[in-house]
């Protein structure tokens, strides 16, 4: 009798932390609209890059849902020179940056909407420089499943 009462305990327990790990590696949904944090990687000059050039960028700080990270601080994010309005006399350069896309902790690729930010020099007739660190905003543009 003891032993069967020990092989159901012991079963109970298996259960349970079976039915744990199920939990904890379910996937997570990264809802549209969630903020993302990112900084340059980079020097960055208006008059060294052409529009379209690939940028890297990185995520600033961990994205979480329901207590799991789903988009990790230090993560590598790409984005490119969306327009650059060249220097004249009277003005100096802009150059705008976007970001496309940011990596989650499962590898996929997580596309990220209105991610642009505009630097504008500070001497009429000179180029722009954006120099690393600069914080840039995205968010999620789609609901993602994140797989643990």
């Amino acid at each position: 009798m003891k032993k069967i009462a020990l092989l159901c305990l012991t079963l109970l327990s298996l259960a349970a932390t079976l039915a744990a790990k199920s939990q904890s590696s379910a996937p997570k949904v990264l809802p549209a609209g969630t903020l993302v944090l990112l900084e340059t990687t980079e020097k960055i000059a208006s008059d060294q890059v052409t529009v379209g050039k690939t940028l890297l960028f990185r995520v600033r700080m961990n994205v979480v849902v329901d207590g799991k990270i789903v988009i990790a601080g230090g993560a590598l994010a790409i984005g490119r020179v969306k327009s650059i309005s060249r220097a004249t006399f009277n003005h100096p350069e802009e150059i705008t940056l976007e970001v496309q896309y940011a990596q989650a902790v499962d590898g996929q690729q997580i596309a990220l909407n209105g991610a642009e930010q505009t630097y504008r020099g500070i001497f009429a007739n000179e180029s722009t420089i954006v120099e690393p660190a600069q914080t840039i905003t995205g968010t999620v543009m789609n609901n993602t499943c994140i797989n643990f």
